[in-house]
């Protein structure tokens, strides 16, 4: 039997520090390179006259090529550059959202998306999460949890902000006032924290090649449990990306007035922070697998709950609390039972490897709804995502059962 060496970085106010500063950077940066996004965009299409399509060209670019990038993320946070990343793809984010400031044709937005698109790969949480299981090792999973609540409230950040700058300063002044917060603290606080967590690395002394991540890589590729991962979490993207994108349109098809459908929408939000609390409450009573099949039946479950919507409110609430609440554990859970099932060793050619297939299905989530929606209405949609989830639900019961008996393990 192989015995894995425990990687815990020491629990000291530095690596707590650490931690709690990276998520303070992940939670700026998403507010600027992602949510800022949604924030702006009535903005963009009332003052630049560009088409709602067009506009969201710009954010599908930014998310297929950061999918393409991840791998090659990937592989730089295994060859020790992570902190340099990070905060690097923080700084040309911020210069490519400044610029958007002064962009007068299509072309040019889509262009400077797709360099955020660079930056998105560089420094949101793919990278971060490789970059703290990398130096953290097994205590990775508790650091994970804190940023991803701490980050949580990127939109609830974004949302209003984007609204108030906007009204004072024009949407140009909102661009360039995201730039600046990212600039200013997004990214020093990536920078810092990566450093003390850095310092503090239970690998520090530890020297691994090239070679042998190389090594590690196409091991994990001959695993069953790589491919599982590799459908069983974007199946969950297309199932989160379609439903969040038509939510409003869904909910008033149900019968719901707009008031009420916005108030359903906004719970899903608040719902992944209080997912992630009770992860951080429960973490250490009940295994990080167990909590993926729970998750993944969740969302299952909530899909029916939005097609019985038109019998009552009630349901259409009950969906954006399960919804909300399971698909918010999602994102912490991916690198924990990748860890658990795949190794530590190459993880972030792993993870990027993994990341291609899950971003590219959010994004194309939006155009897979409104397909669905053209041949057969919303009920077919919300069905279809039903379907996407239950898949991806039996391919993460079969990973269980396999890491239960010690198949998918190294």
């Amino acid at each position: 039997m192989t015995v894995k060496r425990d990687t815990r970085a020491p629990e000291n106010n530095q690596v707590r520090t650490g931690v709690w500063l990276l998520a303070l950077g992940q939670t700026i940066v998403w507010a600027g390179l992602f949510y800022s996004f949604a924030a702006l965009l009535l903005s963009w299409e009332d003052n630049l006259g560009w088409h709602k399509t067009d506009l969201a060209l710009g954010l599908t670019t930014a998310v297929l090529i950061s999918a393409g990038l991840s791998p090659v993320a990937g592989r730089i946070v295994d060859a020790g550059f992570g902190r340099a990343l990070l905060a690097a793809g923080a700084l040309g984010g911020a210069a490519a959202l400044g610029l958007m400031s002064s962009v007068t044709t299509q072309s040019a937005f889509i262009g400077l998306w797709a360099v955020i698109g660079i930056a998105q790969a560089a420094c949101l949480y793919e990278p971060c999460f490789s970059f703290v299981t990398k130096n953290m090792g097994s205590a990775a999973r508790g650091a994970i949890t804190r940023i991803s609540l701490c980050a949580g409230f990127a939109s609830t950040i974004a949302f209003p902000a984007g609204a108030w700058l906007s009204t004072s300063l024009g949407w140009r002044g909102a661009v360039l006032a995201f730039a600046s917060a990212v600039a200013m603290f997004g990214a020093p606080l990536l920078w810092v924290g990566a450093g003390l967590l850095q310092k503090n690395s239970a690998s520090s002394g530890d020297t691994v090649s090239v070679d042998q991540n190389k090594s590690a890589t196409s091991r994990a590729l001959r695993k069953p449990a790589f491919w599982l991962l590799a459908f069983a979490f974007p199946m969950i993207g297309l199932n989160h990306g379609l439903l969040l994108n038509h939510i409003i349109p869904i909910l008033v098809d149900r019968g719901l007035t707009v008031t009420l459908a916005v108030t359903v929408a906004s719970v899903i939000g608040p719902m992944q922070v209080a997912g992630r609390l009770a992860m951080m409450k429960f973490e250490h009573r009940v295994g990080a697998m167990t909590i993926t099949v729970i998750c993944f039946s969740g969302i299952t479950a909530a899909g029916l709950l939005l097609f019985l919507a038109g019998a009552s409110p009630a349901l259409a609430f009950g969906f954006a609390a399960l919804q909300g609440a399971a698909y918010g554990l999602t994102n912490i859970l991916k690198p924990i039972i990748t860890a658990e099932t795949l190794g530590t060793r190459g993880f972030g050619s792993i993870s990027g490897l993994l990341a291609v297939p899950y971003l590219a299905s959010f994004a194309v989530a939006p155009f897979v709804g409104a397909w669905l929606w053209q041949y057969g209405g919303y009920n077919l949609a919300i069905m279809s995502a039903v379907l996407m989830a239950f898949f991806g639900l039996i391919a993460i019961a079969i990973l269980a059962v396999g890491y239960k008996r010690k198949a998918f393990q190294l």
